[in-house]
């Protein structure tokens, strides 16, 4: 089978700088003496907390108004970052969380700042020259170490990012984002059962932290998946579905288990919620095509990969699987234009070289053919199984070189 039923991952962001402050945050107050809260630190803690809820508008608000009446305190400054660089106003961001430095050159929160800013520049190495400057500050920072793992698995080094993430856990073993992103970076590495358990944990301490409990309860379902456990990433989905009956990332995650099951019309049926829901999901219209595949109606599979296309020309999955479909019925130029145009999408997408492979196959170009399983395989070598039993590979076979062509992995 060439039509490949399609995993759909949503990527979430690496869980970094908890924008809610911790309990006690404003305990300096009474270090400086203050008995009762002013007016003006109640502006504080108001902004405080409408960034906690992210109504930055009025959190920021807030905060200039404190800075009206405070305009040398580190706090204000770094608090009123923290919301530009939230809202995408990065260049006063930057300018408040240098204020900070200038201030006390010993508060952490001003390097922190800065290496949010780099971060989001793209500037992974300055970042980290401040979160080492910040650490000299505030040894004891878990934040700290959770988004210097952020940064080092965006460099690709992976195991380094495992260190920070595991010196976060230590330093505060109650501090959720760590877990979760540990989590993350061993089901990239094929790790999943010790994922699961990292997002369990996870899981259990954001239970009263809606969104990112919904974050976390996605990704553990999608590592029971590829774990083979569809009745317990099931069971996730529907705790999903119990949070917002209209998650539609979570009832693609049903109808995609449903299809694994050989539950094709009960598939159908998730994807038709979904469409009422979202009529411009993609996502959705690509896997109910493959449900009516796998039931014999090409007729249906056919006219929805349209209307996926339709909706998402660069859809390359749908590209490719109607490439597919045109290749079984003997339309091989245009299955080969879909294919092409899939890899102009993604130049790395395994299953349009495969596809190519059959392909030229079928036409009888033999070195082209293993030209391109040769790509194939070296982008996902699971693809070697289905080469040995393809029947449009039958020709290949034969051929010298084939056997040797199955062993590069």
């Amino acid at each position: 089978m060439r039509r490949k039923h399609i995993k759909v991952i949503i990527s979430y962001r690496y869980f970094a700088h908890p924008v809610e402050r911790a309990p006690g945050v404003f305990a300096n107050f009474y270090e400086k003496g203050v008995e009762m809260m002013s007016e003006s630190y109640r502006l504080l803690e108001q902004g405080e907390r409408l960034l906690a809820e992210e109504r930055l508008d009025e959190a920021i608000e807030r905060f200039r108004r404190y800075l009206d009446s405070n305009p040398e305190d580190p706090e204000g400054h770094y608090s009123l970052g923290l919301a530009l660089l939230e809202k995408g106003s990065i260049e006063e961001a930057e300018l408040r969380f240098r204020r900070v430095i200038q201030l006390d050159s010993m508060d952490s929160r001003g390097y922190d700042g800065m290496a949010l800013i780099l971060m989001e520049r793209g500037e992974y190495e300055k970042a980290l020259d401040y979160y080492h400057k910040a650490l000299e500050r505030d040894p004891g920072n878990a934040d700290l170490f959770n988004e210097m793992g952020i940064i080092y698995q965006e460099l690709g080094e992976r195991e380094r990012a495992l260190e920070m993430f595991e010196k976060a856990i230590s330093l505060d073993p109650q501090l959720g984002y760590p877990y979760y992103n540990k989590a993350r970076i061993l089901a990239l590495m094929g790790s999943h059962g010790e994922a699961a358990v990292f997002f369990e944990k996870a899981a259990s301490l954001y239970k009263a932290d809606g969104p990112r409990l919904r974050d976390v309860l996605f990704e553990l379902a999608t590592t029971r998946e590829e774990m083979g456990e569809l009745e317990r990433a099931l069971e996730i989905y529907h705790h999903l579905l119990l949070l917002d009956h209209q998650d539609v990332h979570a009832l693609n995650g049903v109808g995609k288990i449903y299809i694994e099951m050989g539950r094709f019309e009960e598939a159908v049926l998730v994807f038709d919620r979904v469409l009422s829901i979202d009529p411009a999901n993609d996502h959705a219209l690509l896997e109910k095509s493959y449900a009516f595949g796998c039931m014999g109606d090409v007729h249906t599979e056919l006219r929805l990969l349209d209307d996926c296309l339709k909706i998402n020309e660069r859809n390359k999955f749908a590209l490719s699987n109607k490439g597919a479909l045109l290749m079984e019925r003997g339309d091989l130029e245009e299955a080969q234009t879909l294919f092409q145009k899939a890899l102009e999408v993604d130049p790395n997408y395994s299953w349009a070289y495969y596809n190519l492979g059959c392909l030229f196959c079928l036409k009888g170009d033999m070195r082209a053919s293993m030209d391109f399983l040769r790509k194939a395989f070296a982008l996902d070598p699971s693809l070697i199984e289905d080469a040995r039993k393809d029947s449009c590979l039958v020709a290949l076979r034969n051929q010298p070189g084939f056997e040797s062509l199955l062993k590069c992995d």
